[in-house]
């Protein structure tokens, strides 16, 4: 591999609207209790979790809020719901579809067979007036992924509340509203050691991901969305709870991985992993939430917060660092929108 010691072209600036979006998601709490509150009650039997790619993967923070739900959840490719049509789907389901830009037909397809069983669904969705949208009975927009993620956050907690399941609903929306400030902290704090890392893998001929828990789907976006699709690179990210289980074997002092964790529940599995990484390959980078200031987050809120920080924001700004060091924009693709799939 040539080293290469040019410095990168400048990552792209962060969004000047980056913190109000934050906000905007924020304030919306009010609103998505009010309607959740007239959705779920005790005749909710099941929770559908939907979606395709990065989409699908960003449920893994809301998938583990849910951990507590009395009611079974149920997180599923959007394709799968339709050919599979589990029999838990029916009138008395609460499905969430989740789409970016709302163009993924698949999704949107899901949403119209999950309305033609009864059930009730909530789209998230930063275009009003796309597809997805089209097929769903209430819309909530977004404005990028920092802000999806605090909205579906305040999905998961509204859900417990009505549950009776989230006795602390009230100190979970004020860390919400509390974190923009946390959120773009964290970007100053890390885009060195976040450049440090995009310098270090680009040119990598492969790269594993690791993450589990609420950040496992941190892990597979990144592999899957920013580095294959985005970045045309090979990549892996089998999870951490899987990796000692056969994927390790590939390891070798020339195969570098980058550990995603944070201060969250299934952070011992992310150790264990570290701890066998560190006594066989030199290449290994770890992002952690724990390492985040995050101002004016209670301590209990870090884990929660950490969380939706790393894998978004901080993700995404590692994303910005590859392209400058590739010279590849994030927005080119080889097939996606451009052939018939």
């Amino acid at each position: 591999m040539t080293t290469v010691t040019r410095p990168p072209r400048s990552p792209a600036d962060v969004h000047p609207d980056f913190v109000s979006r934050i906000e905007s998601a924020a304030k919306q709490a009010g609103e998505v209790n009010a309607l959740l509150a007239t959705l779920v009650g005790e005749n909710t039997s099941s929770i559908f979790l939907v979606g395709c790619g990065g989409s699908l993967f960003t449920h893994a923070a809301l998938r583990t809020i849910l951990d507590r739900s009395p009611v079974p959840v149920y997180t599923i490719n959007s394709d799968e719901l339709v050919l599979r049509r589990p029999a838990m789907l029916d009138k008395r389901s609460l499905v969430i579809v989740s789409s970016s830009n709302g163009a993924t037909r698949e999704t949107a397809g899901a949403a119209r067979m999950a309305r033609e069983l009864g059930a009730t669904v909530v789209g998230i969705t930063q275009d009003p007036d796309s597809v997805v949208a089209a097929e769903c009975e209430y819309v909530f927009l977004h404005q990028g992924v920092d802000a999806k993620q605090v909205l579906l956050a305040q999905f998961g907690y509204s859900i417990l509340k009505i549950l009776g399941a989230a006795p602390d609903y009230d100190q979970v929306v004020r860390a919400l509203a509390g974190s923009p400030a946390a959120f773009r902290s964290a970007i100053d704090e890390t885009d060195a050691q976040l450049d440090a890392i995009a310098q270090a893998l680009y040119q990598e001929p492969v790269i594993y991901v690791l993450g589990s828990g609420a950040l496992e789907g941190a892990a597979q976006t990144f592999a899957m969305c920013y580095l294959q699709e985005m970045q045309v690179k090979h990549a892996a990210a089998p999870g951490s709870g899987e990796f000692l289980h056969g994927p390790f074997e590939v390891i070798s002092p020339d195969v570098p991985v980058l550990v995603i964790t944070g201060e969250h529940s299934s952070r011992p599995m992310d150790e264990r992993v570290l701890a066998f990484l560190r006594r066989h390959t030199p290449k290994v980078h770890v992002l952690d939430a724990k390492d985040l200031a995050l101002p004016g987050i209670e301590v209990d809120m870090r884990p929660l917060i950490g969380t939706l920080v790393v894998g978004s924001a901080l993700l995404n700004r590692l994303a910005e660092h590859f392209e400058a060091w590739s010279g590849r924009p994030l927005k080119d693709r080889r097939y996606m929108w451009k052939v018939d799939y």
